[in-house]
C-alpha cells in the first residue's frame, strides 16, 4: 500500500526509519516541505500517487486542509507526554534545570498529565497549544520574545522550521519528535481509514432513470424518436464517465449499475446535474433515483424509493437513498437529508398527534435545521418542500391544530385575498 507523508525533513526521516523497520508492507512516499505554510504545494501530487496521507503533525495537516482539495483519507502524528518527557530528560542531561520554558504544539492536558503523573516541576512555563488562527511565524516570534526578555531559559518546539531557525541563532532549543509508538499508532489508524473507505466505495450502486417527457412541441412521433436518440447518446457519455453498465426497459426507463465510490462522488453527481439541465433546456424531462446497498437487491429497492420521490418533481431531478436515509433533490436549493424510517418513540408519537408520516415530519425537521428558520407561511413551506400551496396550508393547519405550531402573525398581501398566516413549527 502506498502512503504519502508530508512534513519537514527531520520528521520525515524519523517516520521513514520507523515505517521501514516496523511496517514493511507500507511503501512510504515522502513530500518534504520545511515550512508548514508550504505543505499544500505537494498535496495534488501526493493524492495522485498514494492512497492516504500521513501528516508529520497537526499544524502541517491543518495548514494543508485550509487550502482545500484534501480528498484522501488522512491522519496526523500527535505529540504526547512521551515526546515531552524525552525533551525534559535531554534538558536535564545538559544541565538546564530552571524549568523556565516556552512550549508549543503540546496541549495543556498533556502538560498537566506530565506534571501530575511524573512529578516534573516547572518554575515558569509558557504554554502555546496549537491553534489554527496562529501561523508558524507567530509561534517563532513569541518564543523569541519570551527568551530575550528573560522569561524563559529554553524553548521546546514541535515545528521543524522554528527549531532550525532558533538553533541557527544560538538559542537553547529542543525539538519535540514523535515516538515510535505514536508513529505506528497513527499509521494503523490511517490504514484502517483507507481500508474502510475501500470497502465503502466498493458497495453496489444502482441508478434508475425514467423519462417524463421528451417534448411537448413535436410535430410528429419521428421528432420524439430523434430527441429520444439524442438523450440516449448523452446518457451513454454519463455512463462511461462513471464506468457503469447501462440497460434499458423500453424507451422510457433505464437502469445503471456502478459502484458507490464512483457514482456518489461529487464530480459525477455534478455530471448528472449537468445532464438534467441539458435536458431541461430541450424540454427533455427525466427523473432519477440512486440506491446504495451491500447487495443488488438492497440497492435496487433503495433506487426505487429514490425514484418515487424524484418523479414528483415537475422539472425532473434525482434523489439518493441509502439504508434509512434519503437525500435530495440533489444539487437544488431545497436539497435535504432525512430519514425514510423512524423508530424513535417520541418522534412516532409526535407524528401521530400531528397527523403526518414520521418520514415527512423528519423531512420538515431537516428543513428547519438546514434553513435556520422555524416560521413559515404556506408559500414558503410549499417552495421548500416542493408541494402545492394548498397542501402546505393543510400541513401548517395540522401543526396548529395539534399544538405543535403557533400562530406567529399574519403577512398582509399586496394583492386581493386573505393575509397569510405565519406559523412557527414547534418540533
Amino acid at each position: 500500500m502506498k502512503i504519502g507523508c508530508i512534513g519537514p525533513s527531520d520528521s520525515i526521516e524519523l517516520i521513514k526509519e520507523v515505517v521501514g523497520r516496523c511496517c514493511p508492507e507500507i511503501t512510504l512516499l515522502t513530500y518534504v516541505r520545511e515550512r508548514v505554510a508550504d505543505s499544500w504545494e505537494v498535496l495534488e501530487e501526493c493524492q495522485r500517487e498514494t492512497k492516504g496521507i500521513l501528516f508529520s503533525g497537526i499544524a502541517v495537516q491543518e495548514a494543508t486542509k485550509a487550502h482545500g482539495g484534501l480528498t484522501l483519507p488522512y491522519e496526523h502524528i500527535p505529540r504526547g507526554g512521551y515526546s515531552l518527557l524525552r525533551v525534559l530528560s535531554e534538558m536535564l542531561r545538559l544541565g538546564i534545570k530552571s524549568g523556565k520554558v516556552s512550549i508549543d504544539v503540546v496541549n495543556d492536558d498533556i502538560l498537566t498529565e506530565v506534571v501530575k503523573e511524573f512529578g516534573v516541576e516547572f518554575e515558569n512555563i509558557h504554554s502555546m497549544p496549537f491553534a489554527r488562527h496562529h501561523g508558524e511565524q507567530d509561534y517563532l516570534n513569541r518564543h523569541v520574545e519570551l527568551y530575550e526578555t528573560g522569561q524563559t531559559d529554553a524553548v521546546v518546539t514541535g515545528f521543524g522550521y522554528i527549531y532550525k531557525e532558533l538553533k541557527g541563532r544560538g538559542f537553547p532549543v529542543f525539538r519535540l519528535y514523535a515516538s515510535t509508538l505514536q508513529i505506528r499508532d497513527s499509521l494503523e489508524k490511517l490504514v484502517d481509514r483507507i481500508n474502510s473507505r475501500s470497502l465503502r466505495s466498493a458497495g453496489i450502486a444502482i441508478q434508475l432513470i425514467k423519462l417524463k417527457s421528451i417534448t411537448r412541441n413535436s410535430i410528429n412521433q419521428y421528432d420524439d424518436m430523434k430527441n429520444g436518440g439524442i438523450f440516449y447518446l448523452e446518457l451513454l457519455e454519463y455512463v462511461r464517465a462513471i464506468q457503469g453498465s447501462l440497460f434499458n426497459f423500453g424507451t422510457e426507463e433505464y437502469v445503471i449499475f456502478s459502484t458507490r465510490g464512483i457514482i456518489e462522488s461529487q464530480l459525477h453527481l455534478n455530471h448528472f446535474k449537468n445532464l438534467l439541465n441539458w435536458g431541461r433546456e430541450r424540454n427533455i424531462i427525466f427523473s432519477s433515483g440512486i440506491g446504495i446497498g451491500s447487495t443488488a437487491f438492497q440497492a435496487e429497492k433503495s433506487a426505487r424509493k429514490a425514484l418515487d420521490n424524484a418523479t414528483k418533481l415537475n422539472k425532473g431531478g434525482f434523489y439518493i437513498v441509502e439504508g434509512q436515509h434519503i437525500r435530495g433533490p440533489i444539487g437544488e436549493c431545497d436539497e435535504l437529508k432525512y430519514k425514510t424510517h423512524v423508530v424513535d418513540s417520541q418522534f412516532l408519537k409526535m407524528s401521530k398527534d400531528i397527523g403526518i408520516s414520521p418520514s415527512y415530519l423528519d423531512k420538515i425537521k431537516s428543513l428547519i435545521i438546514e434553513s435556520h428558520k422555524d416560521t413559515f407561511d404556506s408559500t414558503d413551506l410549499a417552495a421548500c418542500l416542493g408541494i402545492g400551496e394548498r397542501s402546505a396550508r393543510r400541513v401548517l393547519k395540522k401543526f396548529l391544530d395539534s399544538g405543535y405550531g403557533e400562530l406567529n402573525g399574519k403577512e398582509m398581501s399586496t394583492q386581493v385575498g386573505r393575509p397569510k398566516k405565519m406559523v412557527r413549527i414547534l418540533i
